[in-house]
């Protein structure tokens, strides 16, 4: 096959032509996909209708074709209007071709098929099975183990609603094993021997990702994030009232602290009281990293600890001082006016390589209160423009609704003295962000706001600026692009909340919720194992995308009834498309072999 234009009244017409020989064997051609002014890329058609033609043939491995994400997006719309239309094709008018019954033909039990196979690969990669045969699981148990987190990766559900879901997906037939409505216990009793050996199993994943993918750590990036209940839960000592991150004070919550490698990989994790403070749960974080750092030496040298600005104690640094951790932590929060002269008087130095709306200007000081500490000043033009922003409106907030009191006040609403005091107490305490900002007096029966423009405009001068702190002797940009990495941290637990369902938990048991929350950091490895292999290869997908793109692959049974009055019927994957066949190809999933056809025949 290739491509050709044909020009029609003055308009260019790309057409992807097919070479035949028709029955005399005379050489023919015919239009097998008409693509009007289609733009595809000029160095890739040779490539794309040679693909093409591999997928209308059932032959989708592109390996040797090495085409870009745009090459192989381009394969499957062709694929798709060659194969919706006539043209290259012969139209089947007979009802019984070589036998086979054409109109009786039928495809039924239809499962997914595509997400499953790559959780499985990450699974076996990370060796799991191995792992769990160790703590001493038996081949059933790992299977319905390999189940429970397989569905927190691609689908998470409650326990009640993964028994329905596995009706639906090709995982108890490459498992061997099904769960009925009865099973429902067995999910629990597998959560909580995962749970059990859970040190056992963080041990295993950490030494197999450090070889799997020759990580060298350096970098431990700590951070807690929260779940919270719908429910009272209260047998579980551990559910407390705390500051939810998602608003929901309403709920009793359990803090999670998890430490990551700076590839973005966990390396332990623990559960704390919901109203527990950040800067304390330091210290019990730390108990478990010195046995992975020194006892087990998981790191190749002394690691350098990243902290966001909620573990900013001077007790945590000298306790991580004191245990021979080096630190980086962003001390910024309520201290970027203490600051303020050092940042007005000090020489920054952009960083280079930054978009210039998204420029960031570094200077590096030794920290006047602690000589043996470095500080990095940060200028970050993006993060001034959104805070003063939020600034601006959190201030409009708070003037409309004083606006509202005041006139309530004036108009002879509220009368009472205390009642309007207890008002204005409410209306201080809905706008922390701004109250520091405005007096408010009740005065003979009116309201007087007013705002103090010189602490306002010197808070308004320094959005933007951020302050880190470290005992590194290392230059302002590298210490930057170290906390940097933070970010990982920041990626893990959105997709531990988003994709992987960690929150909300609907257990009320406590060693229920601890089974929850671990099965989501297992779903997270085998996450980790996606992501960094199709990082590898360039490719730089969110899971979300890939879920979805290969959700559409699936194993199918099809009914081929035969005019002898036999019944062929054949369990096999169906074709994937171009898209998926690359995912594949990158993660290094052999498809057919992992998921083989069964035929059988029926009279």
């Amino acid at each position: 096959m290739y491509f050709r234009i044909k020009t029609i009244k003055g308009t260019n017409l790309l057409q992807l032509i097919q070479s035949y020989r028709n029955e005399e064997g005379q050489p023919r051609q015919r239009v097998v996909a008409s693509l009007g002014d289609a733009q595809l890329p000029d160095d890739e058609k040779t490539l794309i209708a040679k693909a093409v033609e591999l997928q209308l043939k059932g032959e989708p491995e592109l390996g040797s074709l090495m085409l870009s994400k745009e090459g192989i997006a381009w394969v499957d719309r062709i694929v798709k209007i060659a194969t919706h239309s006539r043209g290259g094709f012969s139209k089947v008018t007979e009802a019984i071709v070589d036998g086979v019954l054409i109109d009786q033909i039928k495809t039924e039990n239809v499962v997914e098929l595509g997400p499953e196979l790559v959780a499985l690969k990450a699974w076996g990669e990370l060796e799991l099975d191995e792992t769990l045969a160790g703590v001493g699981m038996n081949p059933s148990q790992i299977a319905t183990a390999k189940l429970t987190i397989s569905n927190r990766l691609i689908n998470p559900l409650s326990e009640w609603a993964l028994i329905d879901w596995s009706t639906q997906t090709a995982l108890p037939e490459l498992l061997g094993t099904s769960i009925t409505k009865t099973g429902k216990n067995r999910l629990y009793k597998i959560s909580d021997q995962l749970f059990k050996h859970r040190k056992v199993i963080e041990k295993d994943l950490r030494d197999r990702e450090k070889n799997l993918f020759g990580l060298k750590r350096s970098i431990i990036l700590y951070d807690v994030t929260n779940t919270h209940f719908e429910g009272l839960c209260e047998s579980n000592p551990k559910a407390k009232h705390g500051k939810n991150k998602q608003k929901r004070n309403d709920c009793r919550q359990v803090s999670i602290g998890v430490a990551f490698d700076e590839y973005g990989c966990p390396l332990a994790n623990e559960i704390f009281e919901g109203n527990m403070a950040d800067t304390k749960t330091l210290t019990i974080i730390l108990d478990r990293l010195d046995q992975i750092v020194w006892d087990d030496q998981d790191f190749t040298k002394r690691p350098i600890v990243i902290l966001d600005a909620g573990f900013a104690s001077k007790e945590n640094l000298h306790m991580l001082q004191e245990k021979g951790y080096s630190y980086l932590i962003n001390i910024t929060r309520g201290s970027r006016e203490k600051y303020a002269d050092a940042f007005a008087n000090e020489t920054f130095k952009p960083l280079p390589g930054r978009h210039p709306g998204k420029q960031v200007e570094v200077a590096k000081i030794t920290d006047p209160e602690d000589k043996k500490s470095h500080l990095v000043l940060c200028q970050s033009s993006q993060r001034a423009n959104k805070e003063q922003a939020m600034l601006s409106n959190a201030e409009k907030r708070f003037l409309d609704d004083a606006t509202k009191l005041k006139t309530r006040i004036e108009q002879g609403k509220l009368v009472n003295p205390s009642v309007i005091e207890r008002n204005i107490g409410s209306l201080q305490k809905k706008h922390p962000r701004v109250r520091r900002f405005y007096t408010i007096i009740h005065n003979n029966k009116t309201l007087a706001i007013t705002r103090k423009d010189e602490k306002y405009e010197l808070a308004e001068s320094q959005c933007g600026n951020y302050v880190l702190k470290t005992n590194e002797n290392l230059e302002a940009e590298e210490l930057w692009s170290l906390y940097m990495t933070l970010l990982k941290a920041e990626e893990g637990f959105a997709m531990l909340k988003g994709s992987l369902g960690l929150r909300p938990n609907y257990h009320q048991l406590e060693h229920r919720v601890e089974g929850h929350i671990f099965i989501s950091i297992l779903a997270y490895h085998l996450l980790s194992w996606i992501k960094i292999r199709m990082e590898e290869s360039g490719d730089h997908r969110d899971w979300k995308t890939i879920r979805r793109l290969l959700s559409t692959h699936s194993l199918v049974t099809t009914r081929v009834p035969i005019n002898d009055g036999s019944l062929l019927r054949i369990r096999k994957p169906s074709l994937p498309d171009t898209q998926q066949a690359s995912v594949y190809e990158k993660l290094g999933i052999d498809w057919r072999s992992m998921c083989p056809s069964i035929k059988t025949k029926l009279k």
